[in-house]
Order: C-alpha cells, then structure tokens, then sequence
C-alpha cells in the first residue's frame, strides 16, 4: 500500500472473503451437529412420556434454534461477500480511491470514515431493529467490521460451543454416560449467547461470556486476628468473610470488588502435627446479575458467565481461579485439601473434586488429595468425586410449607414465613437426558428447613440463600445457613458424620491455626 496506508483507511476485501468462508464452515458444522444429535437422540432406548417431552424439545431446538442459526450464518456469509464487491466497485469508481485485489480504500478527504459503497444508506435503518442479524447487516453496512479487518473470536466461540454440545451426545453414542439436563441446557445457553453476540464480536471486543481462563494474582493478604475452625457453621462463616472487608487491612473496604475475586486458603495443623488445607471457594460476585459487566468483561471470575461455563462442565476462569491461589498460597503438591463453597463456589469446588488431573493423592504436579467438598446452597448434583475416598456434602434449605415439615413443626405455620432455597435446584436432581441419574455413595445432598430469622429487614429469599444473613442490624446469628448449620448439624446424621470426619484435622479441639491468607486472583478486566 506504500504511503496512501498513512493517508486513507478501507476495506480488505480479501479477509472479507476469508471471514465469509468462516461463516459458511460455522453453518456446514451447526448442520452436522444437528443431524448427529437428531439421529443420537432418535436412537436412545427410553420410552416413556418423559422421553418423548425430551424427544419433543430436542425437536423443537434443532428444527428451531439450531436450523435458524445456521441460516443466519449463511446469511450473513452472502452479505459480506456482497459488501466485498460494493466496496471493490465504489473504490474503482472513486477518482482517489484505489482498487486492488486485496484492499479498497477511501480518501483520506473522507474524514477518516471508511467508504462503505451504497450500500451504507440501505443498512442505516436496521439500526433499531433487535434482531442479531440486523447488527450484523448494520456493522457490515458500514464497513466498521471487515475495514479494519475483522476479528473472528466470534465465530470461533460459536464453533467452540457448538463443538462441546456435540462433543458431549458424540461421548453418549461411544457407550460414555448421557449428558445431564443441567449441563445441556446450559451448553444451550452458552451457544445461544455465542450466536447472539458473534456479530458484535466481530467489530470489538465486548468480553460477554467471554472463555478465557488466563487468571494473575494481584495480591496476597494475610487475615489479621483468626483462629481455626471450631465446626460446620465455622467454615461457613469463614468462607463468607473472605468476601468482606477485611478488619484491620488498611484501604481493604475501597477494594473494587469487580476487579478481582477472593480465594481464601487457611493452613491448619491436625492433633497429628500434620498439617492440612482449607480452601474457600468464593460465591458469585463482582457486579450484579442486570450489569452485562457480570457476564463476563469484569475481572473478578466469579462472574455470571463462570456459573454457566462450570454448570456446562466447561473450564471456568472460576476454577482457574481456585488451581492459581491454591499454588500462589504455597499448598505442596499431594496435601490434603478440604474445599468450603457457597452458591457458585461449591459448584467450582465439587468440579475440582471430579477432576481426575487435579483430584489425587499421587503427589503429581498441580494435584492435591481433596478429601472434603463441603458446600452450602450449591447444584452440585451433577457431579462425582474423582476419588472415592474423597467425601462431597451440599447443604441445601428445604421450605416450612414442605409437607414432611408441616407434619414435624404443624404448630409453626404459616409464620413465619420460610421457603426453599431455588439455587440448588439447578442441577435439576442430576437427571441425564436419558432418564437416569448421577449418583455416588461419597456425595451426598443434606437437606435442612430454612431457618427463622432473628433480625428483620431481610427477604425470605436471602435467608434461603445467604450464608451468613445480613441486615441492616447486622449480621443474624440464626439466619442463613450459617444458623441453619447452628441448630441442625447435631441432629443431621450426614452432618454429623462428617463433623466427626473433620475432627482433629480441619477443625475442632486441638486444631491450631498455622496460616490464613487472602489471594487476590482474576483475569484480565475488560471493563
């Protein structure tokens, strides 16, 4: 291009090209997905009513979503390659303008606006319109995408998701297990997402669901005043801390909570002198679930979008996150780990148990014999430890209006007022697509009645779902499942046992504190 490369901006009509072949290999692998799954699905040995509401949605989804993807991907092929030769023509035309087999460009004279042909003033008013295609057509119209010559994160994502939804039906028909309904219909999610925002990822970089998992560690911070857990309720309690400012850290209250997450990791020593690990898993956090930043741009892992990518048994930058604090805070290969998790930080932790690379007690790099997975408020019923010495127990809270209750505590209703915790649900009783379910005698589900708060202010909901509950009186020693934990891991057999399990090496009497640290970990902040 020599020198006019400094005067004049335009567009490669060659990587145009090239970006519409992408586009047409995408919509040529979204038809062979769904043909596998079609031919999968009708062939699965499950009769029923419930196989054929599955048989129906799978119906509904590959005739629906999937057929309507793979159109607007061979659409949006044909109407690059069209912006192509409009863009090689009005350049030819244009006195200053320069054609060539590879570039067109716009004189300078233009405002440094890139020429676009006539098919600019055609797009313009697509700019209201909702559908994807429409911000396709607008961004191509315009020249913005393929002017400064494209970027096809997009299209790669949705050949990514669209490979791990095959992937996990191709697994099935080689004899592997059925894929669970909460990790397909996230997948489904997840591809649905890629395909909505491929378009816009082309012309920039929104971060939105955004799969990276290169996670750096900010900082280090020492836990001024702890001591070591004394029970269940303990570890819920300290889990939750750590996402709190912390007392006595100076500037700790105006940390960004966006920027970074929080890997709390305590190192104790048993009435053995052995010494063990504590690691808590954060819940979600950052921005809140309406702030597209949560969904991804943000730094903190522990996003929206790290909830979706863990349920769909994708890496998350939320388990990356876990892996580099655990080695940032010292943790030597092979030593017992116990993971404490809240909401989405169990779910993170009970993945890194059923992770056979990062799950055993060989010693080998990167790896840790995770003997616990404790959880409250978490869907974890997807998942099987990888080792079978290695105990998963999840806390959820069950509502006063439950019958079994009602026939236990009549005297207590209708007030007040207690329902189910609905996050735990997610994982929709680890049902697989098949009708079966994922079961394991080392995990087990507790289920505790919602307890009755002391304090007011807060919803029902929040005492279902907080760990520790808060209000505006501050914190409520009975709410939550910290209080939950409190009046019933006495009474609970499977709380009781494991109470019993961690006696002597996590927590309890003769159990002193070593260490307590704060990794400050998360990825890049694209906000």
């Amino acid at each position: 291009m020599g020198d006019e490369a400094d005067a004049m901006l335009g567009m490669d009509t060659d990587r145009c090209r090239l970006q519409a072949d992408r586009l047409e290999a995408a919509a040529d692998r979204l038809t062979g997905l769904r043909a596998r799954v079609d031919d999968t699905v009708g062939a699965a040995t499950w009769h029923g009513p419930d196989a054929d509401a599955f048989r129906l949605r799978c119906s509904l989804l590959s005739q629906g979503r999937l057929r309507e993807a793979g159109e607007l991907l061979e659409l949006l092929a044909r109407r690059i390659r069209v912006e192509a030769v409009a863009q090689e023509r009005a350049s030819a035309a244009d006195g200053h303008g320069v054609a060539s087999s590879g570039r067109a460009l716009a004189p300078a004279g233009a405002g440094g606006r890139l020429l676009a042909g006539p098919s600019v003033a055609a797009s313009l008013p697509l700019r209201r319109a909702p559908a994807p295609a429409a911000l396709v057509s607008d961004a191509l119209g315009t020249g913005v995408v393929v002017g400064l010559g494209g970027d096809p994160d997009g299209i790669d994502r949705v050949q990514d998701e669209l490979g791990h939804l095959s992937g996990m039906f191709e697994d099935w028909a080689a004899g592997g297990d059925a894929p669970t309904l909460a990790q397909l219909g996230a997948s489904t999610l997840l591809l649905s997402g890629a395909i909505a925002l491929a378009p816009v990822e082309t012309v920039t970089d929104t971060g939105l669901l955004d799969p990276r998992t290169d996670v750096t560690v900010h900082a280090v911070v020492e836990v001024p005043s702890s001591t070591a857990p004394r029970g269940l309720a303990d570890l819920v309690a300290a889990n939750d801390e750590a996402r709190r400012p912390l007392a006595g850290v100076p500037g700790d209250a105006d940390r960004d909570g966006a920027a970074a997450g929080r890997v709390r990791i305590q190192t104790v020593r048993g009435r053995d002198g052995g010494e063990a690990f504590i690691v808590h898993a954060p819940p979600t956090g950052g921005a809140p679930i309406w702030d597209p930043d949560s969904w991804g741009p943000q730094g903190n892992s522990a996003g929206w979008d790290s909830n979706l990518r863990t349920m769909a048994g994708q890496e998350s930058a939320a388990m990356a996150d876990l892996r580099t604090a655990m080695a940032a805070a010292g943790i030597p290969d092979g030593s017992r780990v116990m993971i404490v998790g809240h909401s989405q930080g169990g779910l993170t932790a009970a993945h890194l148990a059923a992770d056979p690379g990062v799950n055993r007690a060989d010693g080998a790099p990167g790896s840790y014999d995770i003997t616990h997975s404790f959880s409250v408020g978490s869907p974890v019923g997807t998942l099987v430890p990888a080792q079978a010495s290695t105990s998963t127990v999840n806390v959820s809270h069950s509502s006063a209006l439950e019958p079994s209750l009602l026939l236990r505590h009549p005297a207590t209703w209708p007030a007040p007022l207690r329902i189910a915790d609905p996050v735990p649900l997610l994982d929709l009783a680890g049902y697989r697509v098949d009708g079966s379910r994922v079961s394991s005698p080392a995990a087990r589900e507790v289920v505790l009645e919602a307890p009755a708060p002391a304090l007011g202010g807060a919803s029902p909901l929040e005492n279902a779902h907080e760990s520790v509950l808060r209000t505006e009186q501050g914190v409520d020693p009975t709410g939550g499942y910290r209080g939950s934990l409190q009046a019933g891991s006495g009474t609970d057999p499977v709380l009781a046992a494991l109470r019993e399990d961690l006696e002597g090496v996590y927590l309890g009497d003769g159990v002193t504190l070593v260490e307590d640290v704060v990794v400050e970990v998360g990825r890049e902040d694209l906000r």
